[in-house]
This record gives C-alpha cells, structure tokens and sequence, in this order.
C-alpha cells in the first residue's frame, strides 16, 4: 500500500515533464520549494552579514577607494552589476542561480536512472536542509553560486572545454570550490588511473584561471582588508578554527544534512568499501572536511559536500529498489522536521529559523 501514492505522484510527475518539457518544469518544482523553505527558517529579502560586502560590491566592483574582505571573490558581484541586479537586489543573483541548482539535481537524478518521484524526494532533501536554507536566511551570501557553477560542472563532465570552464567559474565565486578539483578530476571517465586525462583537464582550468589569477594578485595590493592566502594560514586564524572542536565539529557537519546523513551511510554500507561511488564519495568529503582547518564555518563549509548526498540518495536505489528509496528519503526528511535545522560557525550553534534577527541585533 505504501507504494500505490508514489506510483501516483511518479505518474503525475511524468505527465508534468511531458506538458512542460524536464528542464522547464524542473525550474517551477525548485522555484516552488525555495518559496517553501523560505518561508520555513523564516528567510529575508535584505542582505545581512557578509551578504552586505557582495551587495557593496556589486555597486561597482573595482573601485578600490572602500575596503571590502570580498573583494576577491568577484564573479557573483560583477555578474549583478552587469545585470543591474545592485545593492540590495543584488539578493536576487543567488537565488536565481539557487532555482537553478536545484533543477539541475532534478534533471541530473532523473538521467541517472531515477524515477521522477525519486527525483523529487531527493530534490527534496537538499531543499531543505542549509545548502539551500543558508542562502534564504542570508541574503547576499554567494555559495549558491558556486554550487550552480560546480553542478554544472559535474553534470557536463563528458564535455571537456563546458566542464572545465564551470569549474573555473565556481573558483572565481569561492575560493572553497578549489577543494572540490580532485572529485571533480577523478569524475571524467579516465577514472582512478588515467593521468593524462587529469593532467589534460587540469592543464586547462588553469588556463582559464590565469585572468582571475592575475586579477587576485592584484586585489591583494591595492585592498589590504582582503582575505587572502596568508589571513586562511595566520596564526590567529588556524588557532580559532583549532578552538572550535571535535564535537562542535561533528554537530556542525551533521547540520547539514542532519537525518539524511543515514540515508549517505546506508548506501555506502550495502555499496561496499569498493564501490567506485563511495570512494569518490569520500575523496569529496575528506576535501571538503580538510578545509575546516582554516574555516570555522563548519556548517556553511561542508555543503560544498552536496554531491556527496545527491549520489547517495540516486545510488540508493540501485540497492534497495527505488519504491524503499523514496519511502527512506522521504521518512528521513519527515524526520528532520524534528531536529531544527541550525548552524554551526566557532563552536557555536544557532537555529537558522529566525537567525537573521539575532545576527541584525
């Protein structure tokens, strides 16, 4: 019996991609959970926080007569001021390229062989936890971008030139995307062996990345108040990410993907420690992880690891029939309703549901 409503929904799914066309309808679903989830943690329209630096720089990004720790991070506020999306719309760069993302999961899962109600069931997973809920409840914050551009990037990876020039633009965004180039190197079809096919992709990101390079170098010149190389690497830094602690770290990573993170174990149990997936998996979230030695962000900093559950919730399937799939991934999102969804930055953790007053006061 539990079966009979997904058959109907996946039916009523597939009539809806039929009418609307997969990519069109993808859009409306993500549109329509972000209104959701937005509402949920109580998401704002004005930039707080380090979103207010993107809006700033969005005004004009190369003129360096205001101090601005962003200003190297210079894709997402060039693109809104080229757009005419400045200052305080400048909140609407992300969550466009945030709808995007979530319909590039939705078409990504449904090519991997899921059904469409699978599909949905994972969309819905990384909807609402704080890879999408960060970006509602801090206006301004670029990471949605980068996780459009890196998707993109994954999502085209048999096309060399597409693939790599994603990768470079998830760079430019966030400097964190950098962590994701081993997992993305290793998932062209050269595999764990294939040198040459690592080296020849390599080879061209960084030759995309030599402007932005060259670009980095200067910022750090004429803006002293840039975060830079050697601020990640100081002292004071490395001690306060050391400050935060094993156990606020872990409670910082389950934030995450709080219930779902059982549905990534159980597929890396039946997949098996040879399982090419769960080892791709895990070179993703070791790179990720490594990246908390010199970010106390802990929440924010491992939903860079979205890969990581959006090929365990597809690869789930193969193990347990889709049906048992769905039930699990939407059992645990069900689930999650009881744990509320929270960040964790310097060992301290605060619920995302009316985060936005506490961080305003």
């Amino acid at each position: 019996m539990p079966f009979v409503w997904i058959d109907r929904f996946d039916a009523f799914l597939e009539g809806c991609y039929r009418r609307w066309g997969v990519w069109t309808f993808s859009l409306f679903l993500a549109l329509f959970l972000i209104g959701l989830v937005h509402r949920y943690v109580q998401g704002g329209f004005e930039p707080i926080s380090h979103g207010t630096y993107y809006a700033a720089l969005s005004q004009d990004p190369f003129d360096t007569g205001v101090v601005n720790p962003f200003r190297g991070r210079i894709l997402a506020p060039l693109i809104g001021w080229l757009t005419g999306l400045r200052g305080a719309w400048f909140v609407v760069v992300p969550w466009v390229f945030l709808v995007g993302f979530l319909a590039q999961v939705n078409v990504w899962s449904r090519r991997q062989g899921a059904t469409s109600a699978h599909a949905f069931a994972l969309v819905l997973a990384i909807a609402f936890s704080p890879v999408t809920m960060h970006a509602l409840v801090g206006p301004g914050f670029v990471d949605a971008v980068c996780y459009f551009f890196l998707a993109a990037a994954f999502m085209n990876r048999h096309d060399t030139l597409v693939s790599s020039g994603f990768m470079a633009l998830a760079v430019m965004t966030h400097e964190a995307s950098v962590m994701l180039l081993p997992a993305w190197l290793l998932a062209f079809g050269g595999g764990w062996a294939d040198r040459k096919v690592w080296m020849k992709r390599a080879l061209i990101v960084t030759i995309m990345l030599i402007p932005f390079a060259l670009y980095r170098i200067w910022v750090v010149q004429v803006d002293p108040a840039v975060l830079s190389t050697a601020y990640y690497f100081s002292e004071g830094n490395l001690q306060s990410c050391l400050d935060v602690g094993p156990w606020a770290t872990l409670i910082g990573i389950f934030a995450v993907f709080r219930l779902h993170w059982i549905v990534i174990a159980i597929t890396f149990y039946l997949g098996g420690a040879k399982d090419l997936h769960s080892r791709w998996s895990l070179v993703v979230l070791f790179s990720i992880g490594s990246m908390l030695f010199i970010a106390f962000d802990t929440t924010r900093m491992l939903c860079w690891a979205f890969p990581v559950m959006a090929l365990a919730g597809v690869d789930l399937a193969k193990h347990i029939g889709r049906r048992t799939a769905v039930l699990l991934l939407i059992g645990a999102w069900l689930l999650n309703f009881l744990v509320a969804p929270y960040t964790t930055t310097g060992g301290v953790s605060y619920r995302l549901n009316g985060i936005r007053s506490y961080v305003q006061d």
